[in-house]
């Protein structure tokens, strides 16, 4: 399979000093991804919310109480 395969090339590399040792196992990399990119979507909406404050409680309050 498709993980089999990517652990033998990352194994060749790993040996070059190419990769972490973290990312030899896919599941972690695929985990760390996921991860990077649940923070990415935080900060988008973080800055969403400093850019427009009260807008962004109100449409909080809407989504919350219904309006």
């Amino acid at each position: 399979p498709l993980a089999e395969q990517y652990t033998k090339l990352l194994n060749k590399a790993a040996q070059f000093g190419l990769v972490q040792q973290d990312e030899l196992v896919l599941e972690n990399y695929v985990a760390r991804k996921a991860v990077d990119g649940l923070y990415l979507m935080i900060a988008e909406e973080e800055k969403s919310i400093r850019k427009d404050p009260l807008g962004a409680a109100g449409k909080l309050a809407r989504k919350v109480f219904g309006g």
